[in-house]
């Protein structure tokens, strides 16, 4: 989701050829990983048995490192051209929002991530009580609003849910309990203004410059392809996924993790 008033700073728009041949490197690395990843995954293991090889999720973990790498050379960019991040440990103003936008994979990486720290249980109720929630907001739209696209009803919808100042089901004393394993639509966000800015009460919030580094196409791509693998068809909503894929892929099971499978 793109908060409203999203700017993104102009230096992002005119990287040098060699700062965009930087990033370009950075896209295609990841794109490599997650395709080791698919090609590690064994169909009928994964079917049956909800098992995937060892190699899976050291391809996956690597991806994810590399694509922060990426995203911190774009804010030492930034850095020298001025703007500075604000975002820090303990500022979770922006973790009041639904994000949406996800890939069955980044769903499938929380689920493995929260059971490693045995919060499944607790994670799947909060997603219940937010999934909930959301139901309720898309069964009150205005006549006007059930007129529209989509695409607008979805957007008016996200603000809406972040209006409410509802913290995400993940949040611990304001901090993310699966930071290493969130998804790309919390890895993106950025803002270069005054945390309390961001807070959707605050008067100054639609003035906040507040921006998200979208995954290039090339990464989207080769995240597609890895959910096609994994035969993952979910909600692209982080709560409404997660909920779909305790229950109907692995059932409160956890992932098995295999070595040596080829």
């Amino acid at each position: 989701m793109k908060p409203q008033g999203t700017e993104i700073p102009s230096e992002l728009c005119r990287l040098s050829a060699s700062g965009q041949e930087t990033l370009r490197h950075y896209d295609d690395r990841v794109a490599m990983l997650l395709r080791h990843a698919g090609n590690a995954v064994v169909p009928a293991m994964w079917e049956k048995q909800r098992s995937l090889p060892a190699a899976f999720l050291t391809h996956l973990n690597k991806a994810f490192l590399v694509y922060d790498q990426s995203l911190r050379f774009v804010q030492s960019q930034l850095h020298q051209a001025g703007w500075f991040v604000t975002c820090a440990p303990g500022c979770s103003h922006c973790c009041t929002q639904l994000p949406s936008g996800l890939t069955g994979v980044e769903i499938l990486y929380l689920y493995h991530g929260a059971y490693r720290a045995g919060i499944v249980d607790r994670m799947f109720r909060r997603c219940m009580e937010r999934l909930e929630l959301w139901e309720e907001i898309c069964r009150w739209d205005p006549r006007d609003l059930v007129q529209a696209s989509l695409e607008h009803n979805l957007v008016q919808r996200l603000h809406r849910y972040h209006a409410l100042k509802v913290p995400c089901p993940f949040l611990e004393a304001g901090l993310c309990s699966l930071y290493r394993y969130r998804p790309l639509a919390c890895r993106i966000h950025f803002s270069l203004s005054p945390p309390h800015w961001c807070r959707p009460d605050h008067f100054q919030n639609a003035h906040a410059v507040r921006f998200n580094l979208e995954p290039s196409p090339h990464v989207m791509k080769a995240l597609e392809r890895l959910d096609q693998v994994l035969h993952l068809d979910l909600s692209d909503l982080l709560v409404c996924g997660f909920v779909e894929y305790v229950v109907n892929v692995m059932a409160f099971r956890p992932i098995g993790w295999m070595e040596n499978l080829r």
